[in-house]
């Protein structure tokens, strides 16, 4: 039998590929108030520490691009059309990565409890799973407004341990970008990193997560 009794997994870089519909909607809300358009590998750099921080991250490039000053109700105003764009085009572009629909279905037959960590606003969540068919599998989904904290600190993997009665040790980590790994190392949870998703241009392995794979379904040879 596997140590590993729950999975859990980071959303956006790592199930889904959501860049396109966030660059999409972290660009309307830019052009609304005529404000320069960023190209997509600039915005996925921006990506990782939630939509707060993403926002903030598209404002300070603006800025540099301007100098144009922007007051708290520029900068409140422009938070609000992103959640709305983002509402409005949560999934017209995003996709699955290869092989995750096929992975977690196997791994849910197997017995392993699932649960996604991710620090995209909680209301779009379950939205976005639901969308590629993949709700179901998951007993638990924590987003970034379910607990005072988010990755890069530890407490949703305390969370899941202590509401499934798990040590850390049985919570094995999947995640694309260095607050996964920070979070899970701090956690006491083994993790593996992808090398394909979204880690601000930075090669996964510097962050030394304890297996670094290239395809999502590597994940059943050491979850037999």
């Amino acid at each position: 039998m596997s140590q590993f009794k729950l999975v859990g997994f980071d959303l956006d870089g790592t199930l889904v590929n959501s860049l396109p519909d966030l660059a999409l909607s972290v660009n309307s809300a830019l052009a609304d108030f005529n404000l320069p358009t960023a190209p997509e590998k600039l915005v996925l750099t921006w990506i990782g520490n939630g939509a707060p921080v993403l926002i903030q991250r598209a404002l300070d490039w603006a800025f540099t691009q301007t100098m144009r000053e922007l007051t708290e109700q520029d900068k409140a105003q422009i938070r609000e059309k992103f959640a709305f764009y983002y509402g409005e085009n949560i999934c017209n572009k995003s996709c699955l990565y290869p092989n995750v629909k096929e992975t977690l279905q196997e791994l849910k037959n197997r017995g392993y409890i699932l649960a996604v960590i991710t620090n995209k606003p909680t209301v779009h969540v379950k939205p976005v799973l639901e969308a590629f068919g993949i709700a179901d599998l998951f007993s638990e989904m924590l987003g970034g407004q379910s607990l005072p904290s988010i990755k890069p600190h530890p407490a949703p993997m305390y969370y899941l341990c202590g509401k499934f009665g798990l040590y850390p040790k049985q919570m094995l980590f999947v995640g694309d970008s260095r607050n996964d790994i920070l979070a899970a190392n701090s956690a006491g949870c083994p993790v593996v990193g992808l090398t394909y998703g979204y880690n601000y241009n930075i090669p996964i392995a510097e962050s030394k997560p304890d297996w670094v794979f290239d395809d999502f379904a590597q994940l059943l040879t050491i979850l037999d």
